[in-house]
Protein backbone atom coordinates (compact mmCIF):
# COMPACT_ATOMS: atom_id res chain seq x y z
CA UNK A 1 0.00 0.00 0.00
CA UNK A 2 2.59 2.49 0.86
CA UNK A 3 4.83 1.89 -2.46
CA UNK A 4 1.41 2.36 -4.28
CA UNK A 5 0.97 5.62 -2.54
CA UNK A 6 4.35 6.76 -3.16
CA UNK A 7 3.92 5.55 -6.95
CA UNK A 8 1.28 7.83 -7.68
CA UNK A 9 2.78 11.37 -6.88
CA UNK A 10 5.90 10.60 -8.85
CA UNK A 11 3.17 9.34 -11.90
CA UNK A 12 1.38 12.95 -11.22
CA UNK A 13 4.96 14.28 -11.91
CA UNK A 14 5.97 12.54 -14.71
CA UNK A 15 2.02 13.26 -15.98
CA UNK A 16 2.32 16.50 -15.45
CA UNK A 17 6.12 16.87 -16.67
CA UNK A 18 5.56 17.19 -20.51
CA UNK A 19 2.87 19.59 -19.90
CA UNK A 20 5.26 21.98 -17.96
CA UNK A 21 7.88 21.74 -20.54
CA UNK A 22 5.79 22.19 -23.57
CA UNK A 23 4.48 25.76 -21.56
CA UNK A 24 7.89 26.27 -21.22
CA UNK A 25 9.73 26.20 -24.08
CA UNK A 26 7.90 28.64 -26.44
CA UNK A 27 8.91 31.54 -23.38
CA UNK A 28 12.34 30.25 -23.31
CA UNK A 29 12.73 30.87 -27.63
CA UNK A 30 11.17 34.06 -27.39
CA UNK A 31 13.26 35.48 -24.78
CA UNK A 32 16.17 33.83 -26.27
CA UNK A 33 15.40 35.70 -29.07
CA UNK A 34 14.69 38.79 -27.79
CA UNK A 35 18.21 38.65 -25.77
CA UNK A 36 20.18 37.79 -29.34
CA UNK A 37 18.28 40.84 -30.92
CA UNK A 38 18.95 42.90 -28.23
CA UNK A 39 22.93 41.57 -28.15
CA UNK A 40 22.91 42.03 -32.12
CA UNK A 41 21.59 46.14 -31.52
CA UNK A 42 24.41 46.52 -28.33
CA UNK A 43 26.63 45.35 -30.99
CA UNK A 44 26.08 47.87 -33.40
CA UNK A 45 25.53 50.61 -31.58
CA UNK A 46 29.07 49.89 -29.69
CA UNK A 47 30.56 49.88 -33.19
CA UNK A 48 29.14 52.93 -34.37
CA UNK A 49 30.34 54.56 -30.86
CA UNK A 50 33.87 53.33 -30.77
CA UNK A 51 35.69 55.22 -33.87
CA UNK A 52 33.99 58.16 -31.87
CA UNK A 53 34.33 57.95 -28.40
CA UNK A 54 38.66 56.71 -29.55
CA UNK A 55 38.72 59.89 -31.31
CA UNK A 56 37.56 62.07 -28.79
CA UNK A 57 40.00 59.98 -25.91
CA UNK A 58 42.59 59.91 -28.02
CA UNK A 59 43.28 60.37 -31.76
CA UNK A 60 44.32 57.44 -33.89
CA UNK A 61 46.12 59.08 -36.10
CA UNK A 62 48.72 61.94 -36.70
CA UNK A 63 47.39 65.62 -36.78
CA UNK A 64 49.43 65.49 -40.28
CA UNK A 65 47.67 62.66 -41.79
CA UNK A 66 44.33 64.19 -40.39
CA UNK A 67 44.99 67.48 -42.18
CA UNK A 68 46.17 65.24 -45.38
CA UNK A 69 42.82 63.31 -45.41
CA UNK A 70 40.73 66.40 -44.85
CA UNK A 71 42.60 68.08 -47.65
CA UNK A 72 41.06 64.81 -49.87
CA UNK A 73 37.70 66.54 -50.59
CA UNK A 74 38.92 69.94 -51.91
CA UNK A 75 42.22 72.35 -51.11
CA UNK A 76 42.07 74.41 -47.44
CA UNK A 77 43.26 76.96 -45.82
CA UNK A 78 45.74 76.92 -43.29
CA UNK A 79 42.41 78.22 -40.83
CA UNK A 80 40.30 75.37 -41.87
CA UNK A 81 43.30 72.90 -41.21
CA UNK A 82 43.51 74.28 -37.57
CA UNK A 83 39.84 74.32 -37.05
CA UNK A 84 39.26 70.70 -37.64
CA UNK A 85 42.08 69.72 -36.00
CA UNK A 86 41.38 71.40 -33.09
CA UNK A 87 37.97 69.82 -33.25
CA UNK A 88 39.88 66.74 -33.12
CA UNK A 89 41.28 67.05 -29.81
CA UNK A 90 44.99 67.36 -31.05
CA UNK A 91 46.82 70.11 -29.17
CA UNK A 92 48.17 73.50 -30.71
CA UNK A 93 51.81 73.18 -30.70
CA UNK A 94 51.43 69.54 -32.74
CA UNK A 95 49.17 71.08 -35.34
CA UNK A 96 51.60 74.20 -35.59
CA UNK A 97 53.93 70.98 -36.25
CA UNK A 98 51.44 69.74 -39.34
CA UNK A 99 50.65 72.72 -40.62
CA UNK A 100 54.44 73.51 -40.96
CA UNK A 101 54.93 70.35 -42.78
CA UNK A 102 51.97 71.30 -44.89
CA UNK A 103 53.53 74.39 -45.92
CA UNK A 104 56.92 73.06 -46.62
CA UNK A 105 55.53 70.47 -48.84
CA UNK A 106 53.36 72.88 -50.82
CA UNK A 107 50.08 70.86 -49.64
CA UNK A 108 48.27 74.53 -48.29
CA UNK A 109 48.61 77.84 -49.32
CA UNK A 110 46.30 80.31 -48.33
CA UNK A 111 47.01 82.82 -51.14
CA UNK A 112 46.67 79.58 -53.80
CA UNK A 113 43.64 78.63 -51.76
CA UNK A 114 41.99 82.31 -51.99
CA UNK A 115 42.59 82.26 -56.09
CA UNK A 116 40.62 78.70 -56.18
CA UNK A 117 37.79 79.65 -54.04
CA UNK A 118 37.44 83.15 -56.31
CA UNK A 119 37.74 80.77 -59.22
CA UNK A 120 35.43 78.38 -58.35
CA UNK A 121 32.62 81.35 -57.42
CA UNK A 122 33.27 82.54 -60.54
CA UNK A 123 32.00 79.61 -62.45
CA UNK A 124 29.53 77.60 -60.29
CA UNK A 125 28.28 80.54 -58.12
CA UNK A 126 29.03 83.83 -59.50
CA UNK A 127 29.18 86.39 -56.10
CA UNK A 128 30.29 89.94 -55.75
CA UNK A 129 33.98 90.92 -54.41
CA UNK A 130 31.99 92.01 -51.07
CA UNK A 131 30.75 88.05 -50.72
CA UNK A 132 33.95 86.53 -51.67
CA UNK A 133 36.10 89.01 -49.05
CA UNK A 134 33.51 87.70 -46.02
CA UNK A 135 33.69 83.73 -47.30
CA UNK A 136 37.42 83.85 -47.43
CA UNK A 137 38.10 85.82 -44.21
CA UNK A 138 35.58 83.21 -42.27
CA UNK A 139 38.18 80.75 -43.44
CA UNK A 140 40.79 82.52 -41.85
CA UNK A 141 42.47 83.91 -44.79
CA UNK A 142 43.76 87.29 -44.20
CA UNK A 143 42.59 90.26 -46.05
CA UNK A 144 45.76 91.44 -47.85
CA UNK A 145 46.05 87.84 -48.98
CA UNK A 146 42.29 88.38 -50.12
CA UNK A 147 43.45 91.58 -51.67
CA UNK A 148 46.13 90.05 -53.91
CA UNK A 149 43.47 87.39 -55.14
CA UNK A 150 41.31 89.63 -56.03
CA UNK A 151 43.62 92.11 -57.78
CA UNK A 152 44.64 89.69 -60.11
CA UNK A 153 41.33 89.26 -61.91
CA UNK A 154 40.33 91.30 -64.58
CA UNK A 155 39.07 95.07 -64.04
CA UNK A 156 35.45 93.81 -65.49
CA UNK A 157 35.64 90.51 -63.41
CA UNK A 158 33.05 91.52 -60.99
CA UNK A 159 30.42 93.25 -63.40
CA UNK A 160 30.80 89.82 -65.59
CA UNK A 161 29.99 87.74 -62.53
CA UNK A 162 27.09 89.79 -61.99
CA UNK A 163 25.66 89.23 -65.36
CA UNK A 164 26.13 85.69 -65.52
CA UNK A 165 24.33 85.48 -61.85
CA UNK A 166 21.50 87.38 -63.04
CA UNK A 167 20.52 85.51 -66.02
CA UNK A 168 18.42 83.07 -65.02
CA UNK A 169 15.72 84.87 -62.84
CA UNK A 170 15.71 88.13 -65.66
CA UNK A 171 13.99 85.65 -67.83
CA UNK A 172 11.45 85.21 -65.04
CA UNK A 173 10.93 88.87 -65.09
CA UNK A 174 10.98 90.20 -68.20
CA UNK A 175 7.27 90.61 -68.18
CA UNK A 176 7.66 92.81 -65.05
CA UNK A 177 7.45 96.42 -65.29
CA UNK A 178 10.37 98.65 -65.77
CA UNK A 179 10.65 99.69 -61.79
CA UNK A 180 9.76 96.34 -60.31
CA UNK A 181 12.26 94.66 -62.36
CA UNK A 182 15.00 96.87 -61.16
CA UNK A 183 14.29 96.57 -57.64
CA UNK A 184 14.34 92.99 -58.01
CA UNK A 185 17.59 93.19 -59.71
CA UNK A 186 19.09 95.19 -57.41
CA UNK A 187 17.89 93.17 -54.54
CA UNK A 188 19.13 89.93 -55.84
CA UNK A 189 22.83 90.69 -56.83
CA UNK A 190 23.10 93.21 -53.60
CA UNK A 191 22.37 89.79 -51.63
CA UNK A 192 25.21 87.93 -53.55
CA UNK A 193 27.57 91.03 -52.13
CA UNK A 194 27.89 92.94 -55.23
CA UNK A 195 28.77 96.41 -55.30
CA UNK A 196 26.32 99.11 -56.10
CA UNK A 197 28.50 100.62 -58.88
CA UNK A 198 28.19 96.93 -60.71
CA UNK A 199 24.49 96.77 -60.12
CA UNK A 200 24.07 99.92 -61.79
CA UNK A 201 26.20 99.00 -64.90
CA UNK A 202 23.97 95.38 -64.82
CA UNK A 203 20.88 97.54 -64.69
CA UNK A 204 21.50 99.92 -67.10
CA UNK A 205 22.60 97.10 -69.51
CA UNK A 206 19.23 95.51 -68.58
CA UNK A 207 17.46 98.42 -69.65
CA UNK A 208 19.22 98.93 -73.06
CA UNK A 209 18.45 95.66 -74.01
CA UNK A 210 14.58 96.04 -72.95
CA UNK A 211 14.24 99.07 -74.68
CA UNK A 212 13.87 98.15 -78.49
CA UNK A 213 11.29 95.35 -76.63
CA UNK A 214 9.62 98.00 -75.10
CA UNK A 215 9.19 99.92 -78.68
CA UNK A 216 8.03 97.29 -80.20
CA UNK A 217 5.29 96.37 -77.46
CA UNK A 218 4.33 100.03 -78.39
CA UNK A 219 4.70 99.95 -82.35
CA UNK A 220 2.42 96.54 -81.76
CA UNK A 221 -0.19 98.57 -79.51
CA UNK A 222 -0.34 101.69 -81.92
CA UNK A 223 -0.74 99.53 -84.94
CA UNK A 224 -3.83 98.09 -83.48
CA UNK A 225 -5.48 101.25 -81.91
Amino acid sequence: MRGSTTARPASGRAARTPSSSCASTPTSRRRSTRRSASAALRSVQSRSRTPKTRARAKPLASPYEAAVRYLATRPRSVGEIRRHLRAARYDDEAIDGAIDKLRAQRYVDDLDFAKYWVEQRGKFRPKGDRALISELSMKGVARETIDIALGELSPDSETERALRAIVRPLTRWRGLEPALRRRKIHAYLAQRGFGYDVIDQVIRRDEAVDEPRASTRIGRFGARA
